[in-house]
């Protein structure tokens, strides 16, 4: 239909301008009309939006950093029960509560979409493994402490 005049279909929410007609030969001209508005987000123009694969909105995005939330300082709890931190290191046991959390926070903070659903599942696991391995960790980096002050001569017997 080469020199047809074409009118474009109104769907429910749509955004309409004005009453437009586009011709074959030439631009839209614009008519008069009431302007009808909805949400920019869903619905363009030429139609629905289009959105990228893995973009679209994750319902269970709380899933992972709430079980983190929740289960590293727990883990924390019992690995301190566990290796007796309350009574020997206190000062160091609150860092097995600070950084198995500081891990959870960027959870909560990516955005809300499939495609970051891995890397909030990631970050819980690796808070509720860094939970567990903390008194092992704290115990490799006083041994590696005192390796070196040996090796160097600080300590004297």
């Amino acid at each position: 239909m080469p020199n047809s005049t074409r009118q474009p279909a109104s769907t429910a929410g749509a955004p309409v301008a004005a009453a437009s007609t586009v011709t074959a030969a030439g631009p839209a001209v614009t008519a008069p009309g009431p302007a009808v508005t909805a949400p920019a987000s869903t619905v363009t123009a030429a139609g629905p939006a289009v959105t990228a694969p893995g973009d679209e909105t994750d319902p269970r995005w709380w899933v992972a950093p709430l079980a983190a939330t929740v289960v590293a300082p727990l883990l924390s709890f019992l690995m301190a029960v566990w290796a007796d931190l309350f009574t020997a290191l206190p000062v160091f046991l609150i860092g097995g509560f600070v950084l198995p959390l500081a891990l959870v926070v960027p959870g909560w903070c990516l955005a809300r979409t499939r495609r970051r659903r891995q890397a909030r599942i990631d970050l819980a696991t690796l808070a509720c493994c860094l939970a567990v391995a903390y008194p092992a960790l704290i115990g490799g980096i006083g041994v590696a402490v005192f390796v070196v002050m040996l090796l160097t001569g600080n300590i004297h017997s």
